[in-house]
């Protein structure tokens, strides 16, 4: 199982709200999040992610944005501590490090399929990797925690909550007790975005590491 410490900022790159007919009450979940997921067409969000420790102490911070754009392109662009830009386009993962004046290029294979960035781009992948353990719904905020079907899953359990229609927090466990946690602000949902938006652009002079061929 891989560190969340070693792997998390890889795993999280890794709605039309008129095509729901959603009510929230107390008395119980009224939406259904495979559904919402898999109506979310495209996303734009800033974001605060945070790295815990098992003992719940936050181990690492970042700040930045979100692009997305079913059914296979997604952007996070973090800005601080430092600027790093993680893509997922054409099957490929394509990391730019500022610091290290570096880019390195992976396929997006099987390893994975159960991570964040495919449940987000692929629909049903949610129910395919993990099941419902708990719902609740009370007013506008909605949240489900779902355990792993498979032990060999990236996570363990996560957190989704939702807050008037809008996508406003995941949260992740992995093994280890370590959980990441990414808050989303600023949401638009199922705007035009072009696919050149998830291109990345290498500064001259920077170092590429293509393990694609």
């Amino acid at each position: 199982m891989l560190k969340l410490k070693e792997c998390g900022c890889i795993v999280a790159i890794l709605i039309s709200l008129l095509a729901f007919n959603l009510s929230y009450s107390t008395e119980g979940p009224s939406l259904n999040i495979n559904e919402y997921l898999n109506e979310i067409h495209s996303l734009q969000a800033s974001f605060k992610q945070s790295i815990f420790s098992p003992a719940n102490e936050v181990i690492d911070y970042t700040e930045g944005s979100i692009l997305l754009k079913k059914p296979g392109n997604i952007m996070w662009q973090f800005t601080v501590p430092s600027l790093k830009r993680i893509t997922v386009h054409d099957q490929k993962i394509s990391t730019y490090d500022a610091n290290l004046n570096q880019v390195v290029i992976v396929p997006f294979s099987d390893r994975y399929q159960s991570s964040l960035a495919n449940i987000l781009l692929k629909n049903n992948s949610l129910t395919s990797y993990y099941q419902i353990s708990s719902e609740t719904s009370n007013n506008n905020v909605y949240s489900a925690i779902l355990i792993q079907k498979e032990s060999n899953n990236l996570f363990t359990k996560m957190k989704i909550t939702v807050v008037e229609m809008l996508l406003t927090e995941i949260k992740l466990w992995d093994a280890s007790g370590q959980s990441i946690a990414i808050i989303f602000d600023d949401v638009i949902l199922n705007a035009p975005l072009s696919d050149s938006s998830f291109q990345i652009s290498v500064p001259k002079g920077t170092d590429v590491f293509d393990q694609t061929s």
